[in-house]
């Protein structure tokens, strides 16, 4: 019969051995999941003027990071090219009152590299993180989740919660119809040209079905 001290030293080498292996897999991933190719020298810049700007002391991304302002791991997929770029020109103006984000008077360049950083890290296999904010309650319509997990909610108010940044959406079925929401949900643009609203078309189209269905609701 095998001793104790037999038994701890196999089940230590196995369990080491799991692990170099679950490592050496990972290491072999990892290129593909973070597009390694599409590192340009624009994403090293956008990444350096991340750390020179200490925008990790408020926000997250890929899991580094403060609590004080939102998580922008997947920012550049949920809010889009345009948002993003007139927020960092002039973020006072994106969110007039409340918590702000002070003006780094960026150049064009700079903001450049930060959008061209942020697309990079947006499309980053990141297993589904960051999940759907704690807002999102079970007994909610999947409308609402939707609403609430793509974050809607920064720019238009429902029933006096949100920004102020978009129109109220408190009884937008009764100014639209569904069909109308729906382009507005794919292409903001063909209804006003100027619109800095980004585009959910990458959303799956039942998400889309079920956040028309939502606001088409609110009468």
């Amino acid at each position: 019969m095998p001793s104790t001290r037999t038994i701890l030293w196999v089940t230590t080498l196995l369990s080491a051995f799991v692990f170099l292996g679950m490592t050496v897999d990972s290491l072999h991933k990892m290129g593909a999941r973070t597009h390694a190719d599409e590192l340009s020298s624009q994403v090293v810049e956008g990444k350096w003027l991340w750390q020179r700007y200490d925008c990790n002391d408020c926000h997250t991304i890929l899991g580094i990071g403060g609590y004080y302002a939102p998580d922008v791991t997947k920012s550049y997929a949920i809010r889009g090219d345009a948002w993003l770029r007139q927020f960092l020109k002039e973020p006072e103006k994106m969110y007039p009152t409340g918590r702000q984000m002070p003006n780094f008077q960026l150049a064009d360049a700079q903001i450049d590299s930060l959008v061209a950083y942020l697309k990079w890290v947006s499309e980053v296999d990141t297993n589904g993180w960051p999940p759907a904010p704690l807002g999102v309650a079970r007994e909610e319509s999947p409308g609402t989740k939707i609403f609430l997990a793509q974050h809607c909610n920064t720019c238009h108010s429902i029933h006096g919660s949100g920004g102020t940044l978009a129109p109220d959406l408190s009884h937008e079925g009764s100014r639209q119809t569904k069909d109308w929401i729906l382009v507005q949900i794919n292409d903001p643009r063909s209804h006003k040209p100027d619109s800095i609203m980004p585009s959910f078309k990458q959303l799956p189209d039942s998400d889309k079905k079920e956040l028309a269905d939502y606001l088409a609701s609110l009468k």
